[in-house]
């Protein structure tokens, strides 16, 4: 009985000083949604679909990039360098296992089609994943053709602004080595990645998200995947050092996977934060206090 009160007016305690300080209350807002929205197993699904799709769209942009090799080699050039460097440790291998198709016109077009209809199971898994956090009824979500139509708008328009940002960040590395340069690198990538996200989650979503509502969750996602790339270095040598010893020729497909996951992990917290922000919806209670009986 005693021990009952004692953990009781402890949580009270704990419940009054997180709620009284903002951070504090914003932040297990974020982390008990994220939870309660099954986050996590989101982030497994998009990791899972995004896996299956790396290949094939590591293909089609090998595809257009050796078909600009011809006209434009240094461009062909930036965007490979680009490519792998979005991997950190990992590209390099990537890029040996990777061959454009060899056809030209409408086999060319074909291929192309085919393959962004295949991967479309990325996108249709993080749109579910972005609604179910932002908890949009089925009622309002896109139906057939709509969502297919927009899973595959979203491979387009994701891919290439990833793309995007990894080589313009390279291009700015490139020019120099001071610190000057590292600081223009990461300042293109954050704002890249920036207006990425308020995009992607605008065009998931049923209604618009004014940049007031998305501006957190948007900070959020640019900061924590460049946060990835600068760390990702040291984080993926630790990681394939124990892959390598454990699993040998599947280490590959493994560090692929764990770096995938937590760039998805990283997206929905993203997600998570704006949907808290924007909504209002802290600060939250702990856990209720235990009852007598308990």
């Amino acid at each position: 009985m005693g021990r009952v009160k004692t953990l009781a007016k402890l949580i009270r305690k704990l419940n009054s000083f997180q709620q009284r300080h903002k951070p504090l209350a914003f932040s297990y807002a974020v982390i008990k949604k994220y939870g309660e929205d099954g986050a996590g197993y989101q982030a497994a699904l998009l990791t899972y679909y995004s896996f299956l799709s790396l290949f094939p769209l590591l293909l089609l942009v090998v595809t257009l990039t050796d078909s600009l090799a011809g006209r434009h080699p240094e461009l062909a050039r930036t965007v490979i360098h680009g490519l792998t460097d979005y991997f950190p440790l990992l590209g390099n291998q990537l890029s040996l296992h990777i061959h454009g198709l060899h056809a030209s016109g409408l086999a060319l077009a074909a291929g192309i089609l085919f393959i962004l209809y295949g991967t479309r199971g990325v996108a249709d898994a993080f749109r579910h994943g972005v609604q179910q956090i932002w908890e949009v009824p089925k009622s309002q979500r896109d139906g057939f053709p709509k969502a297919q139509l927009k899973s595959l708008v979203l491979i387009i328009i994701g891919g290439l602004g990833f793309l995007l940002a990894s080589i313009t960040a390279s291009l700015a590395a490139a020019a120099g080595h001071g610190l000057g340069f590292r600081v223009l690198s990461t300042g293109v990538n954050l704002l890249i990645l920036f207006w990425l996200f308020t995009f992607l989650l605008n065009f998931t979503l049923p209604r618009h998200v004014s940049l007031k509502e998305a501006r957190v969750g948007a900070a959020a996602a640019a900061i924590g995947l460049v946060a990835l790339q600068i760390l990702g270095g040291y984080v993926l040598t630790r990681e394939l050092k124990n892959l390598d010893a454990l699993y040998s020729y599947f280490a590959l497909s493994l560090g692929l996977l764990f770096w995938i996951y937590l760039q998805a992990q990283v997206l929905y917290y993203a997600v998570e934060i704006a949907a808290v922000s924007s909504k209002k919806l802290w600060p939250r209670v702990l856990s209720e206090p235990p009852k007598k009986d308990d």
